[in-house]
């Protein structure tokens, strides 16, 4: 009996394979029309041992804490604050909300208006949360961060040992390196962090955290989480991308991103099903803990906590305005691609294939026959495609990856 050819050759060469993927979809859109029926409203204990009171949706809608904002002449937007005019000794009262919908890859844009950022005793976040297990497992992705008087946004991933970052690829300031959150060497939940600090740090209408960005208009974060990498993207409001406004976002266009995090990690190991999560707590495990470190700050109370809830004025400014979170996925597009060539060629191969042993692969070849799909799907998980490896037909490819 003939020998099985070395598929491998033909396999390695990438002709036949798509190299660009396709445009992106659509498949979740956040907006003021359908935001509060899209989210859960946490109203527990902080579990970074915040200052705070998280209201559910009724008490945050009665007491003000939530709003849609549909003045004339403006974009709608999402209002989500804090309480202003009382001093609580339990905490400010406040809003936590998660998606509830969780997700696996995608490109999520984030058009803010308006930051609770930059002021001290704040600590808000935009960030993804996996809701597989006790944290950190599934990962958690800090898109938009910080605490007290920061003026520069920070990004960061946490994880599970195991998981560390390249130090090049993005215009940022890499701080830390190992994602695990109990890393050696690190402040203890610290993670993998990029800061992003301006070309020019100079002008605060260009900063990307705090007052100076909500003097600027805000702008757009969007964050591309593949097989690959987790790449973050900052477009203040006078950069955004057409691509973006036109609903047909392309990263390749982007240049390089502000935070990319990628090498000695792998991505699909240490982050699944992830929910969209908004937030303003105080004091707690980051701004608490920060607060000595800041001239500014400590200047103002002793303590974080005693400044909270001495100085409701104090938060006036301390809110999300949201134009929406938008959520790209390129799952159809995928399949339409790999059908487009890629079938037919993968067809040809098995052919030869099946010629070479004789037009028995039944009898006799059960090694070279498997041989021969470890080697497709092993091409496949290289070029991206791993998801199609599940459902593995050799004459079928176009209908099911």
């Amino acid at each position: 009996m003939p020998k099985a050819p070395a598929f491998t050759i033909f396999l390695a060469s990438t002709s036949f394979v798509p190299t660009t993927l396709a445009a992106y979809n659509l498949v979740d859109s956040y907006t003021p029309s359908n935001w509060f029926d899209k989210f859960h409203f946490w109203d527990q204990k902080d579990p970074t041992n915040g200052f705070v009171q998280y209201k559910n949706l009724a008490s945050a809608a009665k007491t003000g804490l939530i709003a849609i904002d549909n003045k004339s002449g403006t974009t709608p937007a999402i209002y989500m604050g804090v309480d202003h005019t009382t001093k609580d000794p339990s905490g400010r009262a406040s809003i936590r909300i998660s998606s509830k919908k969780s997700y696996n890859h995608g490109l999520f844009i984030f058009d803010l208006e308006h930051s609770p950022g930059g002021i001290c005793g704040t600590w808000p976040a935009f960030w993804l949360l996996s809701d597989s297990g006790k944290w950190p497992v599934g990962g958690e992705i800090d898109v938009f961060e910080g605490a007290n008087d920061d003026r520069h946004n920070k990004m960061t991933l946490h994880t599970r040992p195991g998981c560390a970052i390249q130090k090049t690829g993005f215009s940022g300031e890499l701080e830390t390196a190992d994602c695990d959150v109990d890393a050696k060497g690190q402040g203890k939940n610290m993670g993998c962090g990029i800061r992003h600090r301006p070309v020019d740090d100079k002008r605060r209408d260009l900063e990307t955290f705090g007052q100076g960005m909500n003097r600027g208009g805000g702008g757009v974060w969007a964050t591309s989480w593949t097989s690959d990498d987790i790449s973050i993207y900052h477009f203040p409001r006078s950069q955004v991308p057409k691509n973006i406004g036109t609903g047909k976002p392309d990263p390749a266009k982007w240049g390089m991103p502000v935070a990319k995090f990628a090498g000695g990690c792998k991505i699909d190991e240490y982050f699944k099903n992830l929910n969209i999560i908004f937030n303003i707590a105080f004091c707690g495990d980051w701004a608490g803990a920060a607060w000595n470190s800041s001239a500014v700050c400590k200047a103002k109370a002793p303590s974080c906590q005693e400044y909270v809830r001495e100085n409701p004025e104090a938060f006036r400014d301390a809110y999300w305005m949201v134009r929406s979170v938008k959520v790209y996925q390129q799952g159809e597009g995928k399949r339409k691609l790999m059908g487009r060539g890629f079938g037919s060629w993968l067809e040809k191969q098995w052919k030869k294939f099946n010629e070479a042993i004789g037009g028995n692969p039944n009898e006799g070849t059960a090694n070279e026959v498997h041989a021969w799909k470890r080697s497709v799907e092993g091409m496949l998980e290289k070029r991206g495609f791993g998801d199609c490896k599940k459902s593995f037909l050799p004459f079928r490819y176009g209908e099911y990856c």
